[in-house]
């Protein structure tokens, strides 16, 4: 991508040397992108302000990377042979096995779902919290899950809470290879943004959206859970070499974290779509019904351009052009799409990981 294409506006807020610098980084992100639609060089643009803030407030996440180590080989790995470990996959806990239950019944009732959440007080908590947050900018106060259900709806309240239950799963993972505040606050980014992209353009269901952006990368936690020190490797080889992770996994590993992320969802019997979304939000299928794959692929494209948290990975993915302009995404749009988002973001990522 050319330079020119990174930055080339004003950032008066901004020391010139720190727009230089996000600059030439981005630049170096953004090395995937051949041939930038407008849309993508206003994406870039948003993002080197971005980055050059983020510089400022926290420059200890651009210390350059230490040259010279010694990588460790990487052999190949069966995705299955980690899910056949339940001893190592996070356990289910039971609200979450009757919410699942009452999200693929047709006969769930706003009291059924009310009755299942209220007997998690934490869940309950959270969820009053999120719908009481500008995630929704509901006219009146919610002070009960029964009154939720029935203002946001039984299949998308039960969405919610099935897929932000499982953030509490993957709490206590090591941070030597990923850190994991700047790994959920990308995730968390992807989310909102995917729910965006979901109004914008009348595709898709905006909650289903939302936790199939939220949990887009679980494949990353079970791998790290499962085999940390060969993840670590996975990722020095990717920034070693200049590629992207996800290709670096399916070259080292013989699968990606997509894969693995699908087919623990699959095993736990999420949805197909957020099955879906989660399994192809690298590469969706042009052919799937469902909008969720095509609103991730896009909104993971976004997150990292912007440069908001991180998943590993460190280049902006080349979004599929078919997708990317189904979207209708115009400098203009990608400007609607960022307005007031990271004041949203603090509060969803206050709410859904700090609570």
């Amino acid at each position: 991508m050319a330079d020119d294409t990174v930055y080339n506006g004003s950032g008066d807020d901004i020391a010139p040397e720190m727009l230089e610098a996000a600059k030439a980084l981005l630049v170096k992100r953004y090395k995937y992108i051949k041939k930038p639609d407008e849309s993508m060089k206003r994406l870039a643009w948003i993002g080197a302000t971005h980055v050059a803030r983020d510089m400022v407030a926290s420059p200890e996440r651009y210390a350059p990377v230490e040259s010279g180590r010694v990588i460790p080989d990487v052999s190949p790995l069966d995705p299955l042979d980690i899910l056949r470990q339940d001893h190592q996959l996070p356990a289910l806990p039971q609200v979450f096995l009757e919410l699942q239950q009452a999200i693929s019944s047709e006969s769930t009732s706003a009291d059924d779902l009310a009755e299942i959440i209220s007997q998690d007080p934490g869940l309950t908590a959270f969820l009053l919290r999120m719908v009481n947050s500008a995630f929704y900018s509901l006219p009146m106060q919610i002070d009960t899950i029964s009154r939720a259900v029935t203002v946001v709806g039984v299949n998308q309240l039960s969405t919610l809470a099935v897929g932000t239950s499982v953030i509490s799963l993957f709490k206590d993972i090591p941070e030597e290879v990923l850190d994991m505040e700047q790994f959920w606050k990308h995730s968390v980014a992807c989310g909102l943004i995917a729910r965006r992209l979901c109004r914008i353009t009348g595709q898709g269901d905006p909650e289903r959206a939302f936790v199939s952006g939220l949990l887009h990368d679980i494949g990353q936690l079970i791998m790290l859970q499962a085999e940390p020190e060969r993840v670590a490797a996975v990722h020095a080889h990717a920034r070693d070499k200049d590629t992207l992770l996800f290709a670096e996994e399916k070259n080292l590993l013989g699968f990606d974290h997509a894969t693995l992320g699908g087919m623990l969802l699959r095993k736990w019997n999420f949805p197909f779509v957020l099955v879906a979304a989660v399994l192809e939000h690298h590469h969706p299928k042009i052919s799937q019904k469902e909008a969720e794959p095509a609103l991730v692929h896009c909104a993971e494209t976004i997150a990292t351009g912007l440069g908001i948290g991180s998943s590993g990975e460190f280049f902006v993915q080349p979004p599929n052009m078919d997708v990317w302009t189904s979207m209708g995404l115009t400098p203009e749009r990608i400007d609607e799409m960022v307005e007031d988002l990271d004041e949203e973001l603090e509060e969803a990522f206050q709410i859904l990981i700090k609570q």
